[in-house]
């Protein structure tokens, strides 16, 4: 049965098409092209440069799982959407994965994937577009004939698109505009790292650009953006030989005229400190994320350096870092404080990080969650405190060796399942990293003193240049009182250990070197219109 499903595989439509990037027309012809194939298609954006970097390719990571995973990304995220339609590649992945394809509907489509308890879904981020599968190999067969009608006949249904722009537009301003303030905090810094870049919205767009989104510009939009020439694909578990090469033969099918070069990224603006906080009278404490843009993505050489000294500062739910020790264990501030070396998205309810995610732009970034008001600016000095001592006074040797030894345990856990090592595997292919994720970083971390450590650290990280996002129930209170610089003491408890006494001294005076035009306020409501 296996080797006949490889054999249908390569029999179906579109095998042998190669992997290309077609000529890009001009502008007006590539217009007229597409509003004649499609009388709802709006105007194509204007055709970027083809990127010179070559990212296609096959990874397969065969095991004995009776689990198979599948995956297909695309170098083609959110930095993609035309202008003012800020959202439509997301939307175009949830229609894709969450609407009718093939012969059969939307309903059709979940009710052929619950008895086989099979998961469909899709991951939109700024660089990148990942259509995921997973299923247990009884079904691969029929799965796979449905994961290819998804990807390469998707039926774009008015029907469809009305009732995922709802559900999008719902999670952009009733989930992270009113109800996730973290969230909402790392979307602000965006805006604050990236201002009039292409990743400084997020991947839900905005209202505006989702309600005038229309099921033909979002069938135009893939078939623009959705190319073999930016396609990585990805099977895990036990299947037949030769499964994952057929199915991305199946997949050149999605090749054609319409498909344009990935979008160029301008760099980063160089800033100096500031800060923006969104205004947000029903939030019960201030949400805090600062950072800064970097040169480091995974190709880099200071990356293995850059990941420990964020580590030391503060690795995800965990009390290795420094961040978590100061702010809530001695003083009990808040839940947890944490740093990064480059974007970090949760994945679920873990404390690992996504795959699926590359990018080539990365930030650092702390994140402090919510600390009551009377406590935040405090917390946010404490914060930059942290932050220039250790940029200023990097780590010792002994303080090295013991965030060294927790990383080379704790990373591992990055790889618990096929499909997250699938998911790793698949990044590695976009940075075009030399060895896999975790081999690389342990390659070199062991050879680190904590001199390179440090000056790697100094070289990407300027405190000077540090952006803060905040949300806060008064904002124009907190932002007159980081303008005045006052002494902000801590006041939820009194601290019985003479050194953090002495440091909280320190801290409520500590110079956050902000004027009044350094820090802005916006209304909620305003954001993502």
């Amino acid at each position: 049965m296996r080797a006949l499903l490889a054999c249908l595989l390569v029999l179906g439509v579109g095998c042998g098409g190669a992997s290309r990037l077609v000529e890009i027309p001009p502008l007006d012809e590539e217009v007229d092209r597409v509003e004649g194939t499609d009388p709802d298609a709006v105007a194509a954006p204007a055709p970027y440069p083809p990127d010179a970097h070559a990212q296609a390719g096959l990874v397969e990571l065969p095991s004995a799982s009776p689990m198979v995973s599948l995956r297909v990304t695309f170098d083609a995220g959110s930095v993609e959407d035309p202008p003012e339609r800020a959202g439509l590649t997301e939307l175009m992945a949830r229609v894709m994965t969450g609407g009718a394809a093939g012969e059969r509907s939307a309903t059709d489509v979940q009710q052929t994937l619950y008895p086989w308890a099979g998961e469909l879904r899709a991951v939109t981020g700024r660089d990148a577009t990942t259509f995921v599968g997973r299923v247990h190999r009884d079904h691969l067969e029929p799965f796979t004939e449905l994961f290819l009608d998804v990807l390469l006949r998707p039926r774009f249904t008015t029907e469809d698109v009305d009732r995922l722009r709802a559900q999008q537009r719902s999670e952009l301003l009733l989930g992270l505009r009113a109800n996730d303030d973290e969230s909402l905090g790392k979307e602000l810094l965006h805006q604050l790292l990236y201002e009039e870049h292409p990743y400084a919205l997020p991947p839900l767009g905005t209202a505006s650009g989702l309600d005038a989104a229309t099921a033909g510009e979002l069938r135009a939009h893939a078939a623009r953006i959705l190319c073999p020439g930016r396609m990585r694909g990805g099977v895990s578990g036990d299947v037949p030989e030769g499964y994952g090469a057929a199915l991305l033969t199946r997949l050149e099918a999605r090749d054609g005229e319409a498909c344009l070069g990935r979008r160029q990224l301008p760099p980063a603006p160089a800033q100096a400190r500031r800060v923006l906080i969104a205004d947000k009278p029903a939030a019960s404490a201030v949400a805090m994320s600062l950072g800064l843009a970097t040169r480091v993505t995974r190709d880099h050489p200071d990356y293995p350096a850059l990941t420990l000294a964020m580590a030391y500062l503060g690795q995800h739910r965990t009390f290795a870092g420094t961040l978590m020790q100061k702010i809530r264990g001695e003083r009990g501030l808040n839940y947890g404080d944490y740093a990064y070396a480059e974007h970090f998205v949760q994945e679920g309810w873990t404390r690992f990080p996504a795959p699926g995610f590359p990018r080539r732009q990365q930030y650092v970034s702390l994140w402090v969650r919510p600390v009551d008001a009377a406590q935040a600016h405090f917390a946010l000095r404490l914060a930059v405190h942290e932050l220039e001592r250790v940029v200023r006074d990097g780590l010792t040797e002994e303080e090295l060796e013991r965030i060294r030894g927790f990383a080379r345990r704790y990373y591992a856990l990055y790889l618990q399942t096929d499909a997250r090592r699938l998911g790793f595997a698949l990044d590695d292919r976009a940075y075009d990293a030399p060895e896999p994720f975790l081999e690389g970083l342990r390659a070199g971390w062991a050879t680190l003193s904590a001199a390179e450590v440090n000056a790697a650290l100094r070289r990407h990280v300027d405190p000077a240049t540090l952006q803060i996002a905040l949300v806060a129930p008064d904002a124009a209170a907190l932002a007159a009182a980081l303008v005045a610089g006052d002494p902000s003491p801590r006041t939820n408890r009194e601290a019985s250990d003479p050194d953090v006494q002495a440091e909280d001294a320190r801290v409520a005076r500590h110079d956050l070197r902000l004027e009044e035009g350094d820090v802005r306020v916006v209304p909620v409501a305003s954001l993502f219109e």
